[in-house]
C-alpha cells in the first residue's frame, strides 16, 4: 500500500535540466539569445510542475502546442499569451511580479532578484466586456529553480494556533507536577524527585496538625482532624479514583479550601494576619499591639455602652416630666421584735408599775380605771371613805 502523496503547499519542485535545455537554445523556434529562467520561460517552466492543473485555460492551449507551431511561439511570449487568456472566462494561470532590482548594497548595483510570482484566477468576465474581474484561487513562487505553493490564510492560521496549543499541553503537563501543599507553606513549586521525599513530606504534615492549623479559618463540619493527619477514610473509599492517601489528603484539603473560601472569602478570621509568602510567613502586628487593640476595642464597647444608657435615663426623664408620678408602694410592715426573758421581765415589771400608778390615782381622783377592770365593774365599787 502506497503512502498517501503530501500537500502540495508542503512540497518543493525543481527541474534545472529544463532551464539549462533553455539557455543551450535547444528550444526550436524561439529566436536567441536565450537567458537563464527568464520572462519567456516561465510559463513553459511552471507545466512541468505538479502545482499545474491542465485543467485551466493554460492547460488546454498547452496541450494544442503540438499541433501548432504559432500556439507553440504564443506560450513562449508572456505578453501575447496573458493577452489570449483574458478573452476568455474561467481559471487561468498570470505572472503577478517578476524580478525586481535589488537595493542590498552588499550586491553588484543593477542585480535582479530571481523570483518570480504566479497566481491562479478565475475570470468572471472577459476583458472586451464593460465588467472585467477575477478571484484569486492560489498563490506560487519560483526562487531560481524551485517553484513554491503559498500556504492559504486558514493554514496559517491553523498552523499557529495549533503550535500554541501543543505548546501550552506541554507548560501545563510540566506546571502539573510542580505544585505541592501543605497547611504549614501553602502552596510550593519544587519538583517531587522521589518517593521517598513525597513520604517525608506526607510526615512533615501529619506531624504538627494543631501548630498549622491553630490560627486558620475556622473548621467546617468535615473532619479536618484526620483530614490533616493523612488518614484514609473509615469507608476505605478513595475520591477521584486514587489509590495513594495523599492524593486522598490533597482532594480533600481542596475540597474544604473550596468551600472555607465560599464561606469566608470576604472575611479575616485571624486577629493577627500573616504576611508574605509560603515559607517565609511574618505576623502583621506583635502581640503587644493585639492587646492594645483588645482594650482600646473593649473601651469603645463600654463607651458606647454608657452612651447608650444615659441617652435611654435622659429619653425616660423627659417622658417622666409630663406624665403622671405612679402611686407610692406600701412599706411592707417589721416583723415583730423577738423578746428574751430578761426583756419580758422588765416589761412585766413596767406594766406592774404603771399598774399601781392608775390604781392609786383612782383612789384619790375616782377618775382612773385600771386597765384589767370593766368599766361597769369600777362604777359600781362604793367610792373610797375619807
Amino acid at each position: 500500500m502506497t503512502a498517501p502523496a503530501p500537500p502540495l503547499d508542503e512540497i518543493v519542485f525543481a527541474r534545472p535540466d529544463i532551464a539549462q535545455w533553455w539557455m543551450d537554445g535547444e528550444g526550436g523556434l524561439m529566436p536567441g539569445p536565450h537567458t537563464w529562467m527568464e520572462e519567456r520561460l516561465i510559463h513553459r517552466y511552471f507545466t512541468e510542475s505538479p502545482f499545474f492543473d491542465p485543467t485551466t485555460k493554460n492547460g488546454t492551449l498547452w496541450g494544442q502546442v503540438e499541433k501548432s507551431v504559432d500556439l507553440y511561439r504564443l506560450y513562449h511570449d508572456r505578453a501575447a499569451l496573458e493577452a489570449a487568456l483574458a478573452r476568455s472566462k474561467g481559471p487561468e494561470y498570470v505572472i503577478a511580479y517578476g524580478p525586481q532590482v535589488v537595493t542590498d548594497k552588499s550586491l553588484p548595483p543593477g542585480q535582479k532578484s530571481n523570483i518570480w510570482v504566479l497566481r491562479r484566477q478565475e475570470r468572471l468576465e472577459a476583458k472586451d466586456k464593460s465588467l472585467s474581474s477575477t478571484e484569486l484561487r492560489g498563490t506560487y513562487y519560483i526562487v531560481n529553480e524551485s517553484i513554491y505553493q503559498a500556504p492559504s490564510v486558514a493554514d496559517v492560521v491553523g498552523n499557529r494556533m495549533l503550535s500554541a496549543i501543543m505548546s501550552l499541553e506541554k507548560m501545563w503537563e510540566k506546571a502539573a507536577t510542580l505544585p505541592t501543599f501543605a497547611p504549614t507553606t501553602g502552596h510550593t513549586y519544587l519538583p517531587v524527585t522521589s518517593n521517598k521525599g513525597t513520604a517525608s513530606t506526607a510526615a512533615s504534615r501529619a506531624g504538627s496538625p494543631n501548630r498549622s492549623r491553630s490560627a486558620s479559618l475556622a473548621p467546617g463540619p468535615m473532619d479536618t482532624q484526620s483530614l490533616r493527619s493523612g488518614s484514609v477514610p473509615a469507608d476505605g473509599s478513595q475520591i477521584g479514583g486514587s489509590n495513594t492517601s495523599d492524593d486522598v489528603l490533597a482532594t480533600h484539603l481542596l475540597v474544604d479550601s473550596l468551600r472555607q473560601t465560599a464561606t469566608y472569602g470576604d472575611e479575616f478570621m485571624d486577629e493577627n494576619p500573616l504576611l508574605g509568602e509560603p515559607g517565609n510567613f511574618k505576623f502583621t502586628a506583635s502581640t503587644a499591639a493585639i492587646k492594645k487593640r483588645r482594650a482600646d476595642d473593649e473601651a469603645a464597647e463600654r463607651k458606647a455602652q454608657e452612651m447608650k444608657e444615659a441617652k435611654e435615663k435622659a429619653i425616660a426623664s423627659r417622658a417622666g416630666s409630663t406624665s403622671p408620678k405612679p402611686a407610692a408602694t406600701a412599706k411592707a410592715p417589721t416583723p415583730p421584735p423577738v423578746f428574751t426573758e430578761a426583756r419580758a421581765t422588765a416589761k412585766m415589771d413596767k406594766d406592774k408599775k404603771e399598774e399601781r400608778k392608775r390604781r392609786r390615782k383612782s383612789k384619790h381622783g375616782g377618775t382612773a380605771t385600771s386597765p384589767a377592770t370593766p368599766r361597769s365593774a369600777t362604777s359600781a365599787m362604793p367610792s373610797s371613805v375619807g
